[in-house]
């Protein structure tokens, strides 16, 4: 059911993405639209939204949700350590992940995607947090990292 989903919010975000000038867009504007899409979609969500690269650090971009860090060190918490390591981090329950960032005491479990621009460098990354212990799996992995591939349009 996880799979269709996100493949309908791809085709969303692609449809959109097409009508609004492709690799042209801003990357801010296409990150807004991703996580409107995405919040709205699954309830599951408690968070979403992007970390942006800046100055070499990790820093809010749009997003959906309670406050959240204003910024984040590469290499700390579950989002700086998916920059760090440029690969989707899964947290099942973020108290036992060490070092995690409580930005918000409701986060129960996380997902971090790695978002790269051309190039495969690394721009920024897609955080999602729940409410819900254990709320994120391969599906969801597979589905986010679909759907930000399009950061890497070249």
């Amino acid at each position: 059911m996880k799979t269709s989903a996100y493949e309908e919010c791809y085709q969303q975000v692609v449809a959109i993405w097409r009508d609004e000038g492709g690799e042209t867009l801003d990357p801010i504007a296409l990150m807004a639209t991703i996580t409107s899409i995405l919040a709205n979609r699954f309830d599951h969500y408690f968070w979403t939204g992007f970390y942006r690269m800046v100055g070499g650090r990790l820093v809010v971009g749009p997003y959906m949700g309670t406050v959240g860090c204003l910024q984040i060190e590469i290499g700390r918490g579950v989002c700086g350590t998916a920059a760090a390591e440029k690969r989707t981090v899964i947290v099942s329950d973020v108290s036992r992940f060490p070092g995690h960032i409580a930005c918000d005491p409701n986060s129960k479990s996380e997902i971090v995607v790695p978002v790269f621009g051309p190039g495969r460098a690394l721009i920024a990354v897609l955080d999602v947090d729940s409410d819900r212990i254990d709320a994120f799996d391969e599906e969801d992995r597979a589905g986010l990292e679909k759907i930000v591939s399009l950061f890497s349009t070249e």
